[in-house]
């Protein structure tokens, strides 16, 4: 942690409670980086056994904790908006939704009053997709609204999703933060379904959206990993002379980066290397909005058990480049830990918050897995958590008090003004329409009551010497082509 960042009142600590019950619960302001994976409303219940299988120490502790904080029955549980712990170590979530189980009517309301624009996305998705996707984006747009509160004003938010919500929730994220605050929509190619349907392309990748507080945001660039390794002596001597130089024609891209290492090589000691020299690190390449990263191997030691569980690997290009040492990470969808995992691993302070008390056995396994210390040093003499001490782990009745109060508040602005449309052409020819307005005006022009006349001063009724001009300009609001909008004129009158 930097000597700047303050310890944060939270730091390492693992509530077990309804997420927006803790939302509303955390200071104006108070979070830099917020960074999760929510449900992905695929409409049915995730389930997975953890890895390995849960001990009957681990249950018991789960359990124990449960009843520390009063609540020693399912339907206490319940009462408390939380899951009971399985038996068998099930490790699942529903995603399902619905509006008379999952959704509060106040929601509903506040929503309506408070938000309107995040009201008619809502509403365009009953058309769209359904009463379900409709509660669920209810559901998910209550806790944003209330993410977008305790971020600070430099902060981010990372939003994990796939192609069955991505873009309903872009939607959403445009009526909360406000579409500028959209910056990237970053695609995790993860090689993770080998599955070969007949009627698509095998699905290859998921989304992760970046929204900002403001535009003044926190962004390290990052690079892909460094790469070092003892080059071919041989090769180089092909392209080197005067010793720091090297000359020729066309060059593959394989050499062009021998001669990356070289240069860099030659600038940092001042001569060329050595048969038994091995080249410094080089950069590599910026990394883009496409991350190369594998799922979780279900053998690895990473492995959690969880069917969507997310890769450490893939938390940590976020978590570095969106905050810096000493910063305040929330997870508040943290069922895997791999965001606390790499928040740790990275000197970040963290938060996390889930809904099943099996979250405490699996973040205790994963900083064992991964030997993280409370310190952020590896540990070494005891790899295992101390409960009691390396991280804090609160229950529902037990979430923190609030030093602020609420901001006023958000209306969103009035209605907006009804669009203008592209006035099109009138369906009256002009030559016809002229015809029509001479004869209303008795063929005299509307200007100065010009007239075709004979020399006994009779009208002759024809269109001849007349133009056909705007009342109001094109150039100005109203104007149309309509016959309401045309006069007869002189060409006199008409030329100024």
């Amino acid at each position: 942690m930097t000597s700047e960042c303050q310890p944060h009142p939270l730091n390492r600590h693992l509530f077990i409670a309804d997420n927006l019950d803790l939302l509303r619960r955390l200071d104006n302001e108070s979070i830099d980086l917020i960074c999760i994976d929510p449900p992905f409303k695929k409409r049915k219940t995730f389930v997975g056994k953890i890895k390995p299988p849960l001990t009957d120490a681990e249950l018991e502790a789960e359990l124990d904790t449960l009843a520390g904080w009063g609540i020693n029955t399912q339907q206490q549980a319940l009462d408390a908006r939380i899951n009971w712990p399985s038996n068998a170590g099930d490790a699942r979530f529903k995603d399902m939704w619905s509006y008379d189980q999952d959704i509060d009517e106040d929601w509903v309301k506040s929503i309506e009053k408070q938000h309107t624009a995040l009201h008619r996305v809502i509403e365009a998705a009953k058309v769209t997709g359904g009463m379900d996707t409709a509660a669920y984006l209810c559901y998910m747009g209550v806790r944003l609204i209330q993410m977008h509160r305790v971020l600070k004003p430099a902060g981010s938010l990372y939003l994990h999703c796939d192609g069955d919500a991505n873009s309903y929730l872009r939607l959403m994220m445009d009526a909360i933060f406000g579409k500028d605050s959209y910056r990237n929509e970053v695609i995790w190619s993860n090689q993770g379904s080998w599955i070969q349907p007949d009627d698509r392309y095998p699905r290859r990748h998921e989304t992760v959206l970046l929204y900002t507080k403001s535009n003044d945001y926190t962004f390290n660039i990052g690079h892909e990993d460094n790469a070092s390794e003892q080059m071919n002596y041989k090769r180089w001597r092909r392209y080197l002379k005067d010793g720091n130089k090297i000359y020729g024609g066309f060059m593959p891209d394989h050499d062009k980066r021998f001669k990356t290492y070289l240069d860099t090589f030659v600038k940092k000691y001042g001569r060329v290397p050595g048969e038994t020299d091995v080249v410094l690190e080089i950069t590599g390449a910026r990394i883009g909005d496409v991350q190369y990263i594998k799922v979780v191997d279900p053998k690895s030691q990473e492995s959690t058990g969880y069917p969507t569980q997310k890769p450490v690997a893939l938390a940590e290009r976020l978590i570095k480049t969106s905050s810096n040492p000493g910063d305040v990470v929330l997870d508040c969808f943290a069922g895997c830990a791999y965001v606390p995992v790499a928040a740790e691993r990275n000197g970040r302070q963290w938060i996390a918050c889930d809904i099943s008390p099996r979250a405490l056995t699996v973040l205790r396994r994963q900083f064992a897995k991964f030997r993280y210390a409370v310190d952020g040093r590896q540990q070494t003499e005891q790899p295992a958590l101390l409960t009691d001490a390396d991280v804090v782990t609160a229950g529902p009745n037990n979430l923190p008090e609030r030093s602020d109060e609420d901001p006023e508040p958000r209306i969103d602005p009035k209605e907006p003004e009804p669009p203008k449309y592209k006035t099109p052409a009138s369906i009256i020819p002009e030559q016809e329409m002229l015809r029509q307005l001479l004869e209303l005006s008795d063929w005299q022009a509307w200007c100065c009551g010009f007239a075709n006349r004979r020399k006994d001063g009779a009208v002759i009724e024809t269109t001849r010497n007349f133009h056909l001009d705007h009342l109001n300009p094109k150039s100005k609001e109203g104007a149309s082509n309509q016959i309401t909008n045309r006069a007869p004129m002189c060409p006199h009158h008409n030329i100024r």
